[in-house]
């Protein structure tokens, strides 16, 4: 059990971190997607210290003295409603520390893919093989049933077949 819950965890963490990389520039593109991380100035801070940032995802609208990000913010309250807001944010273009765009990774994306067919694979072994502990154990039943058994007909192996394009 213990195993199924890290790879459950392990499953949720890079699906979390999604199949894009994002790669530093000096200017984006207009109509990108980028994440900008922008200085947080604060009058209690330490004038010695780095000063906190905080990153803005968004898509590019205009680039100039100014980076105008079109951002998108949900809410939600309670069970059935959710707030959508709809921003358009200026930053500075002297002001942010680093600014990345956000491209499609094909590596993570296979990585995915195989994470999850294994995990399939692995929770279907062990459905499968639930039954057959080999315990001696006091038996309560009409009997043990019948052996299980994988089906492999040639309508089920061409349906997976057609479903990878072969």
């Amino acid at each position: 059990m213990r195993v199924s819950r890290m790879g459950l965890a392990l499953l949720l963490g890079f699906a979390a971190s999604s199949c894009y990389t994002y790669t530093p520039v000096e200017s984006p593109a207009v109509g990108s997607s980028i994440r900008v991380h922008v200085p947080v100035t604060n009058a209690l801070r330490d004038a010695n210290q780095a000063p906190e940032t905080a990153a803005v995802e968004g898509e590019v609208v205009s680039v100039g003295d100014t980076l105008a990000l079109a951002t998108e913010r949900r809410q939600e309250y309670g069970a059935y409603r959710e707030v959508i807001q709809y921003d358009t944010l200026r930053v500075g273009m002297d002001r942010p520390t680093l600014i990345e765009v956000r491209a499609f990774s094909s590596q993570k994306s296979i990585l995915l893919g195989t994470v999850i067919a294994a995990g399939v694979t692995f929770a279907a072994l062990a459905a499968f093989n639930a039954g057959n502990d080999g315990s001696s154990g006091q038996d309560t039943g009409p009997g043990p049933g019948p052996t299980p058994a994988v089906v492999a007909s040639p309508s089920i192996i061409s349906a997976i077949l057609g479903l990878f394009g072969n």
